[in-house]
């Protein structure tokens, strides 16, 4: 559907001194020029003269104390959306759990975190009082007394000075991150990150807060997901959390905690990454469209928010009109009615393509997964919205020919046995004065 009045709206918004329009589609390189120089990336990796080529090309600004093995690259050389212009490494001997709960999460975090001998790092959107953090604090405070060093920072916009004095009287180290600038709902850290001993990383959607246990349901059920690394690839999440923590200062003793990390005896591939308003890269906007772009048999998607640009909503239905089995699955409760909105204007296109677009309908879904073909997936704090694209702090993790990947599959297969279908008669035309909301409020949530 096309929504009426749009350029009005956004001409409207720019004379008002509101911000530019982003320029998503001028920034984004057609699926047929990624294709072709994944192509040529992929036949350089797999030449010893040309590696120093490869790690120019894909490593131009890797973080400092990181590196990329160039003989691991080889080997996950035909995966091409890993050979994006990304700073983060792609790592082997890195095992994957899959976690298709918010609740199942929570225990297999307090399980680690139980078992933590020297350090823990939590970085969190929300970070709420309640029966989860009660749970967390329990053991954060034994640890505290056992010499562990406990880190943690926390959204500014989210929490306040007097949480973090709170969090502070437990012994717990607390940063509020803030945009230096400016006041400002942009530039938010919205990252879901756990490190323990610099050996287990949790990436996900759950924050930690009573709703993603369900033991508070504003939204009926509450669905999210989340993974567990043990290995090799626990550096990058390790250096991710020390970039926030110092906010672009000098890493403080990070070569040290990057050196705990203990490789895994496990199969496939996994490339932690993190996306940053300030590093000029839409890391998570190319590795989404790469696995769309090439997705060959079926690509499942789970999304809470559908605020996408036009290249992004062209690739979820390119993969379906050219055979692909494409499933996206949306709330059946939103959590913001607006978002709702925007969210149909997506529907009409998306329906009449042969997306198959499914309502959760015990309430709210709100992971963050993509999985494709058996063999790649991603995980995350990534909505498929232009503020997780270009505006705010955010971590994932991509995975090929990792085991989980299956239970991935099958989580998504079970969760269409709680959806509905939405097919093109239940499509309701959005009124006028939903069109111009909905216009509206895509617009400012892409600027502010």
């Amino acid at each position: 559907m096309k929504m009426r009045l749009a350029s009005v709206i956004i001409a409207a918004l720019m004379l008002c001194g509101c911000g530019h329009v982003s320029d998503a589609g001028s920034k984004g390189t057609s699926a047929e020029e990624r294709l072709s120089s994944a192509a040529e990336i992929t036949s350089d990796v797999r030449s010893d003269e040309s590696s120093q080529a490869v790690k120019a090309y894909i490593r131009p600004d890797m973080p400092m104390y990181l590196s990329q093995q160039h003989e691991v690259l080889e080997r996950a050389g035909d995966r091409f959306y890993l050979l994006t212009n990304c700073r983060y490494p792609v790592y082997e001997n890195t095992e994957v759990s899959y976690f298709p709960t918010g609740e199942r999460f929570y225990e297999a975090l307090l399980e680690e975190l139980s078992k933590a001998e020297e350090t823990i790092f939590l970085e969190y959107f929300i970070v709420r009082n309640g029966e989860m953090l009660d749970g967390i604090l329990d053991i954060l405070t034994e640890k505290i007394a056992a010499g562990v060093d406990v880190r943690l920072i926390c959204d500014g916009f989210q929490q306040n000075d007097a949480f973090c004095e709170e969090m502070k009287s437990y012994g717990i180290d607390c940063r509020l991150y803030r945009e230096p600038d400016r006041v400002s709902i942009n530039e938010r850290d919205h990252r879901k990150l756990a490190v323990i001993d610099g050996k287990v990383a949790f990436m996900g959607g759950a924050n930690l807060a009573d709703e993603y246990i369900n033991v508070d349901s504003p939204y009926g059920r509450w669905k999210d997901a989340a993974i567990l690394m043990r290995g090799d690839a626990v550096r990058s999440c390790t250096e991710l959390f020390f970039e926030q923590w110092e906010s672009g200062a000098e890493l403080e003793n990070c070569p040290e905690y990057l050196e705990r990390s203990e490789p895994a005896v496990a199969e496939g591939f996994v490339m932690p990454y993190g996306e940053s308003p300030y590093d000029g890269e839409d890391a998570a906007r190319e590795i989404y469209l790469e696995i769309m772009d090439s997705a060959e048999d079926y690509l499942y998607i789970t999304a809470p928010y559908l605020n996408i640009d036009d290249e992004v909503e062209d690739a979820i239905c390119s993969a379906a009109e050219r055979g692909v089995d494409v499933i996206v699955i949306v709330p059946g409760v939103p959590d913001k009615l607006y978002m709702e909105l925007i969210a149909r204007t997506h529907y009409e296109r998306m329906v009449g393509a042969g997306v198959k677009l499914y309502r959760f309908k015990p309430g709210f879904i709100h992971s963050k997964v993509f999985v494709s073909d058996d063999h790649v997936a991603t995980v995350g704090s990534v909505n498929l919205n232009s503020r997780s694209f270009y505006r705010d702090f955010e971590c994932g993790a991509v995975l090929t020919n990792v085991p989980c990947i299956a239970d991935i599959k099958a989580d998504i297969l079970d969760t269409l046995w709680e959806c509905e279908l939405i097919t093109e008669d239940k499509i309701i035309p959005l009124t006028a004065g939903e069109e111009v909301r909905a216009s509206m409020m895509a617009n400012l949530n892409g600027m502010m």
